[in-house]
């Protein structure tokens, strides 16, 4: 029995595709947790959760991501599963990361923290907050 192979695009595609964020991020809330080895892998050869976050049209959010024990990285996925932005190294040094977008429509989106390998490791604690910029 022949097993039919997918095309190298739509098994790319497949990859870069957020899974279904089983975490919620509030803005204001801020997250505390922990990449472990058994963590789904990333692009980059660390280790990666996904966080859904709704947001209304037009709505502005700074999200950052900080850890002592492994480089982060964020990419904030749309509604329809579109990459919007990513971040490796906010401006300044560091390995933290700061994403600041307005989101182009009202839904959920899948915000994806991943760790590059940093030293011995990418697995470790992180911390996580999303926060609502106002026009005041």
């Amino acid at each position: 029995m022949r097993i039919p192979l997918l095309p190298l695009a739509l098994l790319t595609a497949l990859a870069a595709t957020p899974a279904v964020a089983a975490d919620k991020l509030t803005p204001g809330q801020t997250v505390e947790g922990a990449l472990q080895a058994g963590d789904r892998s990333s692009d980059s050869g660390g280790r990666s959760r996904d966080y859904a976050l709704d947001l209304d049209a037009g709505q502005l959010v700074a999200i950052n991501a900080k850890s002592e024990d492994f480089d982060t990285v964020l990419i904030l996925f749309g509604p329809d599963g579109d990459r919007i932005s990513e971040n490796d190294d906010q401006e300044g040094g560091g390995t933290d990361s700061l994403l600041v977008v307005s989101a182009p429509v009202t839904g959920t989106y899948t915000v994806r923290l991943n760790s590059l390998p940093m030293g011995e490791g990418h697995t470790g604690r992180y911390s996580l907050r999303a926060l609502a910029v106002g026009d005041d």
